[in-house]
């Protein structure tokens, strides 16, 4: 039961497709726990234009909910779309799940490996580790090869016995200390990635779903009233901004 006291944190889906996994598996307590979705935009995000179609809509979103009562916005999307952006549209804390992923993987092991949906992402991963600064922690990208829409449904075990045997090579082959899940539409899948994983000898090996994670640190920001440097994302200029879902570039 969500008290008067307990922060709310909105997780903002850039995406038009329904399922491909649900926010309401996120454990979390001492919170509440809300999924808004984009209504207009890509079906799915696997390259840098989806990214870049998906973020008016997102501005639009994240607005609306700091206007509502929001405590903090997580960016359901391991390519963080409108990262920047939304950080200058709103004050609240915005959390993107790979910004906050790769991150937490630098700072529980020496090394980590994305775990990347199709192999056109490989190149992206490794350009947002270098821009983070965690190129040096980056053991490697590794792709899966399955579409995003494929997570979702009759295909889970076939996507978590293809997590678990790329994981392992990264672990075996690139030194990788840690995983990252490099799909929001993955959530749910680390304890039975773990699982194969211990089958196949992998043991020791944290495997980040980066939703949930990005969830509790947007949920420890605001326990201790933090959010994101003004000055590194200042407030635009007021102007008129047309064809978009709103009117000015200031809410």
């Amino acid at each position: 039961m969500t008290t008067a006291h307990e922060p709310v944190i909105d997780v903002l889906r850039p995406i038009v497709s329904q399922g491909l996994g649900s926010v309401e598996t996120v454990p979390v307590q001492g919170a509440r726990v809300r999924l808004r979705q984009v209504t207009t935009g890509p079906a799915s995000i696997e390259g840098a234009l989806d990214e870049s179609l998906a973020v008016p809509a997102l501005i639009a979103l994240a607005r609306q909910s700091e206007a509502e009562g929001a405590s903090a916005v997580v960016v359901d999307c391991m390519g963080d779309p409108g990262l920047d952006a939304l950080r200058e549209a709103v004050g609240i804390p915005v959390l993107g799940a790979g910004h906050t992923a790769m991150h937490m993987a630098s700072l529980i092991g020496d090394s980590f490996t994305v775990l990347a949906v199709l192999p056109r992402l490989v190149s992206r991963f490794r350009i947002a580790a270098r821009t983070y600064g965690l190129e040096s922690s980056l053991a490697s990208v590794r792709s899966v090869d399955i579409p995003v829409l494929a997570l979702d449904g009759e295909q889970e075990e076939l996507v978590a016995r293809r997590l678990a045997e790329t994981g392992a090579a990264a672990v075996r082959e690139d030194g990788a200390h840690v995983l990252v899940l490099g799909c929001t539409g993955m959530i749910g899948m680390t304890r039975r990635m773990e699982r194969l994983l211990a089958g196949a000898g992998v043991e020791g090996v944290p495997v980040i779903d980066p939703v949930p994670l990005a969830v509790g640190v947007a949920q420890a920001l605001v326990r201790v009233g933090l959010s994101h440097s003004k000055r590194s994302h200042p407030d635009p200029e007021l102007k008129p901004v047309v064809g978009y879902p709103f009117a000015t570039t200031r809410g």
